[in-house]
């Protein structure tokens, strides 16, 4: 499932025309307890009126005199995590979707963050598996080749049974606060599940396998709390062609993370660091010329 701008939007929008009343556009805010509204003219969209902008003028003025021109608005088929940036970089509360030049809904910032929180992990602050995904197809529709690294952490059982579960979260954290603080800063990072970690790059297979090294000695080097000697095992698998299209991005993405798990489970197995995997080339790709 694709977590998209239409799978939480407001389809019900109420919205002012640019040449009505300020003091009408506060009575409909009010009646409808909202604190924008969409400013249609001849059925296009022209502007947005918030409360503050209702705030700044007189009452007497109209819609048009008042409205913040500037719209920020997005498709449908954006991802949360896209709006989440958008709503960070204008400052903004609300986000307009609009397809074909015609408003179809609104998303209010509360909303998306309730809808994000459900794919963030309590425990290490790190966002869960779906993030990746999410990214991974940004990535390729950019036309950038992508490569995983999933580390998994090394008789994390045992860790749990010896000094208990409590003593394991703690490790696990300690684990997230270490991969942030390595992770370069256009790397995504997860929490895939249990004592295993994420990272989706834009890298090449050479600069991504550098990037896989230095995140496990971090890990073997740290000392963690009660003096608890951790390492970990990782895999690391990577689509190397730039420009490749894709009828299945998603796919494409969830079979890379697969291969990068199996990598990690043959370099446990065999008491590696690191297992790179086979090179993954989707079934469904085609080559566009630029």
């Amino acid at each position: 499932m694709m977590y998209c701008v239409s799978n939480i939007m407001r389809k019900a929008v109420t919205t002012v025309d640019a040449y009505d009343g300020v003091r009408k556009a506060q009575r409909t805010m009010d009646e409808n307890n909202v604190s924008c509204l969409p400013v249609l003219h001849n059925g296009k969209l022209v502007g947005v009126l918030t409360c503050g902008d209702i705030r700044k003028t007189h009452p007497n003025r109209i819609v048009a005199d008042a409205m913040t021109k500037r719209v920020i608005s997005v498709a449908p088929e954006t991802s949360l995590w896209q709006a989440k940036r958008l709503f960070e970089q204008y400052e903004i509360k609300t986000l307009l979707v609009q397809e074909n030049d015609r408003l179809v809904g609104l998303v209010n910032k509360s909303r998306l963050y309730a809808e994000l929180g459900k794919h963030y992990d309590l425990l290490t602050g790190l966002y869960r598996s779906e993030y990746i995904y999410q990214m991974g197809v940004e990535l390729l529709e950019k036309g950038s080749a992508i490569s995983v690294i999933f580390i998994d952490l090394n008789e994390f059982g045992q860790i749990d049974k010896a000094y208990g579960h409590t003593q394991g979260d703690l490790i696990l954290k300690e684990v997230a606060v270490l991969l942030q603080t390595y992770a370069p800063a256009d790397a995504y990072l997860c929490r895939f599940g249990g004592d295993e970690f994420t990272l989706l790059t834009g890298y090449d297979p050479a600069k991504c396998e550098a990037l896989a090294e230095v995140l496990l000695k971090a890990i073997a080097n740290h000392k963690f709390s009660n003096n608890i000697k951790i390492t970990a095992a990782a895999g690391l698998a990577a689509s190397r062609q730039q420009n490749l299209i894709t009828s299945n991005p998603r796919s494409m993405v969830i079979n890379l993370v697969n291969s990068a798990s199996l990598a990690s489970t043959r370099a446990k197995q065999e008491k590696l660091p690191l297992v790179i995997a086979e090179r993954y080339l989707a079934s469904e790709t085609a080559w566009e010329s630029a």
